[in-house]
């Protein structure tokens, strides 16, 4: 087996976007690269599994009905350490204007990625803000 395939070997990643397919295809690559992934179609539902699970990383669509990516970040970082609060996160959005990307930050997130993915880069930075 080839090593670079388990970069995220035990890397939890939890996955929020409200398409299915995106989240699906998100879940096969990342599960490919030895990732235990997680997934939610929605920022509540994906703030409700952080009560329990606790996640290495958050990869998070940001155009989302109810809440959108902007203020389940923010949600997010308004919790305790102990509780994911710190949590690394990178922003995976169809919005590609540089305010678009400064938003992102601002928000909390520490990295931004455009749709379409290139899926080495998608891997490279969820290794890369996991600290592996």
């Amino acid at each position: 087996m080839d090593n670079s395939t388990l970069v995220l070997s035990g890397v939890k990643v939890l996955v929020i976007d409200d398409e299915p397919e995106v989240r699906d295809i998100i879940k096969r690559i990342l599960t490919l690269y030895h990732a235990n992934v997680m997934a939610a179609a929605n920022a509540a539902a994906a703030l409700e599994q952080m009560k329990t699970l606790r996640p290495d990383v958050i990869l998070s669509d940001i155009d989302m009905p109810r809440m959108d990516g902007y203020q389940f970040i923010r949600e997010v970082r308004n919790l305790p350490a102990h509780k994911g609060g710190q949590t690394p996160a990178v922003a995976l959005t169809a919005f590609s204007r540089r305010e678009d990307r400064t938003n992102a930050i601002n928000a909390g997130f520490q990295k931004y990625l455009s749709k379409p993915v290139d899926f080495e880069e998608l891997i490279d930075t969820i290794a890369s803000v996991a600290g592996q």
